[in-house]
């Protein structure tokens, strides 16, 4: 049996989310003579799961609390090389379903190409059923299709970490008639949103939990132990 309990594909593209390197812009934060902070931000190669380097990493947290502890990881699912893609596609395809899903779609903007992704690898056929609009307060997952009697249907997206987003879209699919077969995501960062899902009566599956990857790129040493435990910590706040 595996250690983290991944298979032969999963091992693959835990790899390549470790080595592959696409430019990418990430914020920075500098602590200023003053007591304040300044962010600013710089493209460097970075990998799909990805460690800090100084100053990193900024989140949209920090635009509302500018001290707060910056983060040491990284997830950045969009904008993936196609080998990636096809990769992240065999392994969603590896996760299996109670009910097969007559259809699958992503959830905009970063769930689509890895929605298109499975369905090749999958030949479960893919509708684009979700349009991502701008409220006043914020940006919204809303339906793009009339509502008639449609299937199964299994959502899927690049990563969870609380479920709004998730629900919203699964409230959307099912304003159109879609049944949910279940939600599947890449990475569960495992900070409550699929125990929200759960709570909410629907199937969660995820190809990877974040400690499962952690776990595994700390036995390979592509982690060392401080990195590793610097990152559960974080976590873990």
């Amino acid at each position: 049996m595996h250690p983290e309990g991944l298979t032969k594909q999963q091992e693959k593209l835990a790899n390549l989310l470790f080595i592959t390197k696409i430019q990418a812009k990430v914020k920075r934060r500098q602590h200023l003579p003053n007591g304040s902070f300044s962010f600013y931000d710089v493209t460097r190669p970075t990998s799909p799961i990805d460690f800090a380097q100084e100053g990193e990493f900024a989140l949209k947290l920090h635009e509302r609390k500018p001290e707060a502890l910056l983060s040491p990881i990284y997830i950045n699912l969009r904008n993936l090389p196609p080998n990636v893609l096809d990769q992240i596609g065999l392994v969603l395809a590896e996760i299996p379903s109670e009910e097969k899903p007559d259809f699958c779609t992503g959830i905009p903007n970063a769930g689509v190409p890895l929605a298109e992704a499975y369905s090749k690898a999958s030949k479960i056929p893919i509708r684009e059923i979700f349009a991502k609009v701008q409220t006043a307060s914020k940006r919204k997952i809303v339906s793009q299709e009339q509502p008639r009697n449609k299937g199964n249907i299994r959502i899927i997206d690049d990563l969870v970490t609380q479920a709004d987003t998730k629900l919203e879209a699964i409230e959307a699919a099912e304003a159109q008639g879609y049944k949910i077969t279940d939600i599947v995501v890449l990475v569960d960062r495992e900070q409550g949103g699929s125990l929200q899902l759960s709570k909410a009566g629907y199937k969660f599956k995820s190809a990877f939990t974040l400690s499962q990857l952690l776990k595994y790129y700390l036995r390979t040493g592509k982690l060392d132990q401080n990195r590793f435990n610097q990152v559960t910590s974080y976590l873990s706040f």
